[in-house]
C-alpha cells in the first residue's frame, strides 16, 4: 500500500510531534484520538490554509514548487526550481514535514505534498491554476522548442511574467501566440482572456518556479553614536512623559467634542485641529489617541466623541502608569493609528507619497476600523524582536519590511510597508525609538507582552518610573507671567502647570500664564485663592503683583451662572424622592435635591435605575425630551473599539493544551490506552469537586471564545458557570462547550 501521512507521523519521535502540536495549534482541539485522525484533520484544507500562515519566505517559496508541480517532488527537482543546493533547502524542507505538508514515498526520495497545499496556494509563483485542458509536460516543452524564431523573444520575456496577460485576446499577436500554443483563451467574468497554461510556463521557465532563494533579511545600518552619552535615553522618557500629556489633552473635548462620522472615527480636519491644541503632529496624536480608545478612556454615543469614567482613574495616576496603560494598550491593539488620513497605498519606505492611492477611495478616519487589520499585534510583536535581536542598529522602514516580509510572506507587500513604516512612527511616540535606535524602553515593552496584563503594567510602571528622575515641587516665577520648573514636575507643580500655557517642554518646563489659561482653571472647577496659595508655597522667587491682579480680576469675572454636573435626573411625587434620598442606595447616586419634585443624580440613567428599583420603588426610564424611553437607551458611553478588536480577538483564540499533553493523550489513544470520557461526565467530576476549569464556548460563526470557569449545575442540556475573571454567572448550551 502506497505510504500516507499518517505512516509518516507514525515515524515522528516525540519531541518532532510536539513541535507540529505547538506550530499547529488548531489540531489540538479538540485532542484527536490517534495518529490518523490527527494526520486527517492535519491535511484539511482550511488547517493547511492557517499553517502556510506560519512559514517564513524560503519555506513559502518550496510549498509554492509543490503547488505548482501538484504531485510528487525528488529534493533535486525542488532545489532546481528555486535555483539552490538540496544542503540550502534541507532545513526548510525538513520544516515542511514536521508541519506536515509534506512527507516522503516509501522510498524516502520523493518528496509528496499534502493534496490541499495545492487548493490552498492556487496561482504559486504567478502561475495560472491548472486547467484540464492545460498540455501534458512533455507536451508542453515540445512546444516551447518549436516555437519560431520571431517569438522567441517574447517567449523569454514571458517566463516569469504573471500568467494572465493584459491587452486584447483578438490582437495579431495574440492570435500569433495562440497558434503556437504559448497561450490560450479562456472565458472569465470580464469577457475572454489570454492565460499561459501552468505546464507551458514552467516549461519556459526551464522548470525553474522562483529565480532566486530568499536568504535571512539584513539588519539596519549601524546608529550613529550618541553625541552625549545617554541622550537616546533621555529622549525616550521624554517622549513617554509627551505621551502621557497628549492623552491627557482628551479631557478638554467636553468644550468642543470631535463628531462621529457616519463611517465612524474622527473627521480628519477635527483630528488635525486637536493635533495642533495638543502642540504635537498629527501622527503622533492619532497614535496616542488610538491607544486612549483601545484603553477605554475615550468613546462615542453616535453624535459626539467623549471621555469614559475610566479617564478619571487614568488622570488620577503616575506619568508612569499613564504611560504603561497606553504603550500596553499600543502593543496589544491591532490600529495602525498613524495612518489615519492616509489611503491604502499612500504609504512607501521613504515615508507618504500622495497621489497613488486607489482612486475613489476615502482617507482613513482616526478612531474608525479603517485603521485596523487583523494580524497587527503579532507582526509588532515580530519588529520589537527585531529591535532586540540588533539593538546597535537603526530600525528603518526598510529593514523592518524585509524582516516582515520573511517571517510573513503571504502578507501584501503594500500592507507589509504600511505597517513597517506605521511602527516607526508609532513607537518614537511611545518613546521605544530615538531617532530609529532602539531606547531602554523597547526590551522591557517586549518582555511585557509575554506577561499577563496586570503584571505587565506594573511591569512597564517600575521600568519607567526608576528611569525617571526625581520629581522637583518648586517652581520660579517671573513678573512677565513666565512659569519655570527646573527639572520633571511633580504632582503639585503639575496641577499648577494645569493653569498655564506650556512654551516648552525638555529636561524641564517653561510656561506662560495668560488671562485663558486662569480661565480655563477656574472654569475646571479651580479657587483663584487656593491657586495664589499653593503659588506662594512652591516658587522660590515669590509671586509678582503682576500674576496675583490676574488671576483676582480674572476669577471676578467668573460666577454669573453656575454649572454643574448631572448625567441624570429624576422627578416623582415628593413621598417618593423622599424615599429615595433616604435610602441606602443614595450615598452611591451622587444625588442633589433641586425642587421637592425634581432631584439630579451623577450617576448614569442606568445605574440610577437599578438604584431606584432596589429602594423599592417602580422608575419609569425618560429620553433627553422628558418622553417615555426604552431602557437600553439610557446606557453609557461605552469605550474602546467595538469591531475589529473584538472581534479578531475571540476568533483566535483556542483552547489552551499544552503540547506535551496533548500528545500523551493522543498517544494513548493510538494505543488503546485511553477511554473517552463525554463533555457532560467532565464537567459533573469538576462541579463535583468545585474545581476551575477552562472551556471554549463556540459562538453562531465559528470562533471560539476561551474562559477560565467554575462549573455550578449542569441540567435541561445547559451548563450553569462563573466566570473566574468577572465573577458574573452565565448559562451556556451544552453542546456550544467545548473542554480541552
Amino acid at each position: 500500500m502506497a505510504r500516507t501521512l499518517a505512516d509518516a507521523l507514525r515515524e515522528f519521535d516525540d519531541a518532532r510531534l510536539i513541535e507540529l502540536l505547538r506550530a499547529r495549534q488548531d489540531l489540538t482541539s479538540p485532542i484527536p484520538h490517534g495518529i490518523g485522525p490527527l494526520a486527517a484533520r492535519a491535511a484539511q484544507p482550511g488547517s493547511v490554509h492557517k499553517a502556510l500562515g506560519s512559514l517564513v519566505l524560503p519555506e513559502l517559496q518550496l510549498a509554492e514548487v509543490f503547488a505548482a508541480y501538484a504531485g510528487p517532488v525528488a529534493p533535486e527537482q525542488l532545489a532546481h526550481a528555486v535555483n539552490a543546493s538540496t544542503e540550502q533547502i534541507a532545513p526548510h524542507v525538513y520544516r515542511l514535514a514536521t508541519l506536515a505538508l509534506v512527507y516522503t514515498d516509501e522510498s524516502g526520495r520523493t518528496l509528496i505534498p499534502v493534496r490541499a497545499l495545492s487548493e490552498a496556494l492556487p496561482h504559486p509563483a504567478g502561475l495560472a491554476p491548472r486547467l484540464s485542458s492545460d498540455p501534458t509536460p512533455d507536451d508542453a516543452r515540445e512546444i516551447v522548442e518549436s516555437l519560431p524564431a520571431e517569438l522567441r523573444e517574447i517567449a523569454d520575456s514571458l517566463a516569469f511574467a504573471p500568467a494572465r496577460l493584459t491587452g486584447s485576446p483578438d490582437s495579431s499577436l495574440a492570435r500569433q501566440l495562440t497558434k503556437a500554443r504559448l497561450v490560450t483563451k479562456v472565458n472569465g467574468p470580464g469577457g475572454p482572456r489570454l492565460l499561459i497554461p501552468r505546464t507551458v510556463h514552467l516549461a519556459l521557465r526551464s522548470g525553474v518556479v522562483h529565480r532566486s532563494f530568499a536568504h535571512a533579511p539584513t539588519p539596519g545600518p549601524e546608529a550613529s553614536p550618541e553625541r552625549f552619552e545617554g541622550a537616546r535615553d533621555a529622549q525616550a522618557l521624554e517622549a513617554a512623559l509627551e505621551a502621557s500629556r497628549i492623552a491627557a489633552t482628551i479631557a478638554t473635548w467636553h468644550a468642543d467634542p470631535p463628531s462621529v462620522l457616519k463611517r465612524g472615527g474622527i473627521p480628519l480636519r477635527e483630528a488635525r485641529r486637536l493635533a495642533a491644541a495638543a502642540h504635537t503632529s498629527h501622527e503622533t496624536w492619532t497614535s496616542i489617541i488610538h491607544a486612549s480608545w483601545v484603553g477605554g478612556l475615550i468613546g462615542n454615543d453616535g453624535e459626539t466623541w467623549q471621555v469614559t469614567r475610566e479617564f478619571e482613574e487614568f488622570s488620577d495616576a503616575s506619568p508612569a502608569r499613564r504611560w504603561a496603560d497606553l504603550c500596553l494598550a499600543y502593543l496589544r491593539s491591532n490600529y495602525l493609528g498613524s495612518l489615519a488620513g492616509t489611503r491604502f497605498g499612500d504609504v512607501s519606505l521613504d515615508g507618504l507619497h500622495e497621489g497613488e492611492a486607489r482612486t475613489g477611495e476615502s482617507p482613513r478616519a482616526a478612531l474608525s476600523a479603517s485603521v485596523g487589520r487583523k494580524g497587527v499585534k503579532v507582526r509588532r510583536r515580530h519588529m520589537l524582536r527585531h529591535l532586540a535581536d540588533y539593538p546597535e542598529r537603526e530600525a528603518r522602514a526598510a529593514s523592518l519590511a524585509e524582516s516582515l516580509a520573511w517571517a510573513f510572506p503571504t502578507v501584501q507587500r503594500a500592507a507589509i510597508i504600511e505597517e513597517a513604516y506605521a511602527f516607526t512612527r508609532e513607537t518614537e511616540a511611545f518613546g521605544l525609538l530615538v531617532d530609529g535606535v532602539p531606547s531602554a524602553l523597547a526590551p522591557a515593552a517586549l518582555e511585557a507582552l509575554a506577561c499577563e496584563e496586570v503584571e505587565a503594567l506594573e511591569y512597564l510602571e517600575s521600568v519607567l518610573a526608576e528611569r525617571l528622575p526625581e520629581p522637583v515641587e518648586h517652581v520660579l516665577l517671573d513678573s512677565d507671567l513666565t512659569v519655570t520648573v527646573p527639572g520633571l514636575p511633580g504632582p503639585r507643580v503639575a496641577a499648577v502647570l494645569e493653569w498655564t500655557d506650556v512654551t516648552s517642554r525638555g529636561a524641564g518646563v517653561v510656561a506662560r500664564v495668560t488671562g485663558d489659561s486662569i480661565a480655563r482653571g477656574l472654569s475646571a472647577g479651580g479657587s483663584a485663592d487656593a491657586l495664589l496659595d499653593e503659588l506662594a508655597a512652591l516658587s522660590l522667587t515669590g509671586v509678582p503683583d503682576v500674576l496675583a491682579y490676574l488671576v483676582r480680576d480674572e476669577a471676578r469675572k467668573r460666577g454669573q451662572v453656575t454649572v454643574g454636573p448631572a448625567t441624570s435626573f429624576i422627578t416623582g411625587e415628593e413621598e417618593h424622592l423622599d424615599r429615595l434620598m433616604t435610602s441606602s442606595e443614595a450615598s452611591r447616586l451622587g444625588l442633589k435635591r433641586l425642587a421637592p419634585t425634581v432631584v439630579i443624580s451623577s450617576g448614569d440613567p442606568g445605574f440610577v435605575m437599578g438604584s431606584a428599583r432596589a429602594a423599592g420603588l417602580a422608575p419609569l426610564a425618560a429620553g433627553a425630551s422628558g418622553a417615555a424611553a426604552h431602557e437600553r437607551m439610557l446606557g453609557t458611553v461605552r469605550g474602546g473599539p467595538v469591531g475589529l478588536e473584538l472581534e479578531s480577538d475571540a476568533r483566535e483564540q483556542a483552547l489552551d493544551v499544552e503540547p506535551s499533553e496533548a500528545l500523551a493523550r493522543i498517544r494513548a489513544a493510538e494505543a488503546g490506552r485511553l477511554d473517552e470520557v463525554s463533555v457532560p461526565q467532565r464537567l459533573l467530576a469538576a462541579i463535583a469537586d468545585e474545581h476551575e476549569i477552562q472551556i471554549g464556548i463556540v459562538d453562531g460563526r465559528g470562533g471560539t471564545r476561551v474562559l477560565r470557569v467554575e462549573p455550578l449545575a449542569l441540567e435541561g442540556g445547559r451548563l450553569r458557570a462563573r466566570d473566574r475573571e468577572s465573577g458574573e454567572e452565565f448559562t451556556v448550551l451544552i453542546h456550544r462547550v467545548l473542554l480541552p
